[in-house]
């Protein structure tokens, strides 16, 4: 249940970028060719709007022809320019100032917008005009306390936060009935997400464990200043390729995905350098230690999961000589025997400032809707997923009972109001009773 994100640009089906490669057999968990248009879909048939073939005209906003379309109308072809600013009491203006906190309930984040060109289908990722600072330590042992505390704070959240696709993308389609926009792509490039302590995906949860290690600050002064966001590519192909273009991440972003971001502690330890990094998104409940020179204190290899005879393991290590990406490889066995292999790049040389607008905002279409529970351990105890397509009915229940337990379930069954299915009613809601407690949701 690990891996809630596309392993392709599923955005841009036809073009090949520098973090694209392998792809590996499709899971109950991801479609290996998915499409923005499944979100499209399901606003258009649950408002009764048809899908609608749209013509380029004077003022629209042209669509590269590598993009995905909805009916004939391009990706960003609207038959008007944009809406802009307050939409029916809600405002979705979109504008290159920081995030505005519309609420006491939001987090506290440095997040900015990012620039959104016409036939892009989402904002470019930027990140902080200076590097990361590394925090200095005396010795090993300072950074194992402080490495001791920052473990306990992470696996507290696991423990007390769900990991949630659902809530972000109920509350963009709440919000787009509300709105009276005429089209979901065209509301979409306004939308604004909203990062809440309701409901987390990784954005959300590096934010929150960021927003958490304030407290340190009394034992380790200015410890925040030296945590920050960074950005991850997932699925490389070519590490040599893809580390190649790091001069161009300002000048030619469209290029990069940034589908993840983990928090990150640059530090140095007697002119030794490395990074902690945590990455609550993918449930990994130990903090991992990358040194230059791996040796003490670096992490390597170290087992993230194993159940019925499939193992998956993760190393982290640098493969830049100035430190500037980190490569993440993941190896799976099943019963022995090597099953697959993935790697990912981290970007850790400076701060990722877009994470809300890039990566929560990617997250938002991808046709994949999680609510997951977590132990301290990372492991995963009760949950629901679901596909969000065309002519999808299905979700998927899983809980502990006796041992883990999978029920799958129609969306179609729960709403018919028919004398013959209360058995079926009754079954659903004794599930969803050991499902919520299990989830802690009341």
């Amino acid at each position: 249940m690990e891996r809630d994100k596309p392993l392709i640009n599923i955005l841009q089906p036809n073009c090949s970028s520098v973090g694209s490669g392998a792809i590996s057999a499709a899971s109950e968990q991801h479609d290996s060719c998915a499409s923005a248009s499944s979100l499209v879909d399901l606003f258009f048939a649950a408002t009764g709007h048809p899908v609608l073939d749209v013509p380029q005209s004077e003022g629209a906003i042209e669509c590269a022809s590598t993009a995905p379309t909805v009916g004939s109308g391009a990706l960003l072809g609207f038959t008007g320019a944009p809406d802009e600013g307050v939409i029916n009491g809600l405002d979705f203006s979109h504008s290159n100032a920081g995030f505005e906190h519309q609420n006491s309930n939001h987090l506290e984040y440095d997040q900015i917008h990012g620039y959104w060109p016409p036939a892009h289908p989402l904002p470019l990722p930027r990140w902080a005009p200076e590097p990361l600072i590394p925090f200095r330590l005396k010795n090993i042992r300072e950074y194992e306390d402080l490495a001791g505390k920052i473990e306990m704070e992470l696996q507290n959240l696991l423990e007390e936060h769900n990991y949630d696709t659902v809530g972000n993308f109920l509350e963009l389609y709440e919000n787009f009935k509300k709105s009276q926009v005429r089209s979901a792509i065209e509301f979409f490039h306004m939308y604004t997400p909203r990062i809440t302590k309701e409901h987390h995906t990784c954005v959300g949860l590096a934010l929150e464990l960021r927003n958490r290690l304030k407290k340190l600050e009394t034992s380790y002064p200015n410890l925040q200043k030296h945590v920050s966001i960074v950005s991850c590519e997932e699925e490389i192909g070519s590490v040599d390729v893809y580390t190649a273009f790091r001069d161009t991440f300002d000048t030619m972003p469209s290029t990069l995905e940034k589908e993840h971001c983990l928090m990150c502690l640059k530090f140095e330890i007697n002119d030794r350098t490395g990074v902690l990094l945590c990455d609550p998104g993918y449930h990994v409940a130990r903090v991992v230690t990358v040194m230059s020179d791996k040796t003490y204190p670096h992490t390597g290899w170290f087992v993230q999961s194993e159940e019925k005879g499939t193992r998956k393991e993760y190393s982290y290590s640098f493969c830049t000589p100035k430190g500037t990406f980190v490569q993440w490889d993941e190896r799976t066995t099943k019963n022995g025997v090597d099953d697959s292999q993935y790697t990912g790049i981290i970007y850790v040389e400076r701060p990722y400032v877009t994470a809300v607008d890039v990566t929560e905002r990617r997250n938002l279409i991808y046709p994949f809707r999680s609510l997951l529970s977590r132990d301290q351990k990372g492991h995963l105890i009760a949950g629901v997923y679901f596909k969000v397509k065309p002519k999808i009915n299905e979700f998927t229940v899983f809980y502990q009972d006796m041992g883990k337990q999978r029920e799958k379930l129609r969306f179609s069954d729960i709403l018919r109001a028919e004398v013959g299915c209360w058995n079926f009613i009754l079954k659903t809601c004794y599930l969803m009773n050991i499902l919520f407690r299990s989830m802690k949701i009341f």
